[in-house]
C-alpha cells in the first residue's frame, strides 16, 4: 500500500481488492443480450497521437514510442486513473484503423492480464464504472478477430468488474463520480446476459443519485464546466 494514506483510504483499497476477487466467482456472461453500439467517439488526432506514442493526461505530456499506456500509469500514479479508466479507447475508435484497433486491443487485454483479479490498480468504483461503459461500448472493435480463448477471458472480465461494481459503487465519492459507477453497472446490465438481476438496485440507487445532485432545470452544485458538461 501507498506510504501516507490515511486508515480510512487503506481500508476502502482492501475492500475494494476484496470485492474485486470474490466477484470472480460467479459464472461469467458469453454474449451481449444485443451488439453494443459505440456510443462514445474521441478525437481523430488524439487517437493519432497515441499511436505515435504520445501520451497526454491531466495535462501531463510524454513521448514514449513502443510503450504501453500501462507502464505510464504505473510510473505516475497521479494520473493512473485517468488510464485506468480508458477514456482513450474513445479516440482510438476514433481512427478505427487497423493499427489502432489492434493497438486497443493490446492494451485492454494487457490491462486484464496485469490487473484483472483486483488485486492492483484501477479498480476504483467511479474507474470501473467509467472503464465499463468504454469497453461496452467499444466491445465489437475490441473483438474483432480476436481467437476464441481471449474473447472468454473479456467477457469473464466484464462480468467481474460488472459484480464488483454492483456491491463497490456506493462507495464511490459522491456526486459526479458515484454517478458514472452507478451508471456503469446499469450500461453493463442491460448489454451482457444474466446480469440483468443486477438492474433493480442500480437503477434505485441512480434515482436517488439523480434526485440529490440535479435541481430541476438539470443543473448541478459544481460550478466545474467540465462537471457540468458531464
Amino acid at each position: 500500500m501507498t506510504t501516507g494514506q490515511t486508515f480510512a483510504e487503506r481500508k476502502t483499497l482492501l475492500l475494494n481488492r476484496v470485492h474485486a476477487r470474490f466477484a470472480g466467482r460467479a459464472a461469467p456472461a458469453t454474449a451481449f443480450v444485443t451488439s453494443p453500439e459505440p456510443r462514445t467517439i474521441g478525437h481523430f488526432a488524439r487517437g493519432r497521437q497515441l499511436m505515435a506514442g504520445n501520451f497526454l493526461f491531466q495535462g501531463q505530456f510524454f513521448e514514449a514510442p513502443e510503450t504501453s499506456i500501462w507502464a505510464i500509469a504505473d510510473d505516475r500514479p497521479e494520473i493512473a486513473d485517468e488510464i485506468h479508466a480508458c477514456g482513450w479507447l474513445d479516440d482510438l475508435a476514433a481512427v478505427a484503423d487497423a493499427k489502432a484497433i489492434g493497438l486497443a486491443q493490446s492494451w485492454v487485454h494487457d490491462w486484464i492480464a496485469r490487473y484483472g483479479t483486483g488485486q492492483s490498480a484501477g479498480w476504483a468504483p467511479e474507474t470501473t464504472g467509467r472503464r465499463l461503459i468504454r469497453w461496452v461500448n467499444h466491445a465489437i472493435l475490441l473483438l474483432r478477430g480476436r481467437p476464441a480463448d481471449e474473447t472468454r477471458t473479456f467477457f469473464a472480465s466484464l462480468s467481474r468488474q460488472t459484480r464488483y461494481l454492483a456491491r463497490r459503487w456506493p462507495a464511490a465519492t459522491p456526486g459526479l463520480p458515484r454517478l458514472e459507477a452507478v451508471t456503469g453497472v446499469i450500461y453493463a446490465g442491460y448489454a451482457l446476459e444474466g446480469m440483468q438481476d443486477l438492474l433493480p438496485g442500480a437503477v434505485r440507487g441512480l434515482t436517488l443519485i439523480c434526485d440529490n445532485i440535479l435541481a430541476e432545470d438539470g443543473g448541478v452544485p459544481s460550478r466545474n464546466p467540465e462537471e457540468l458538461l458531464e
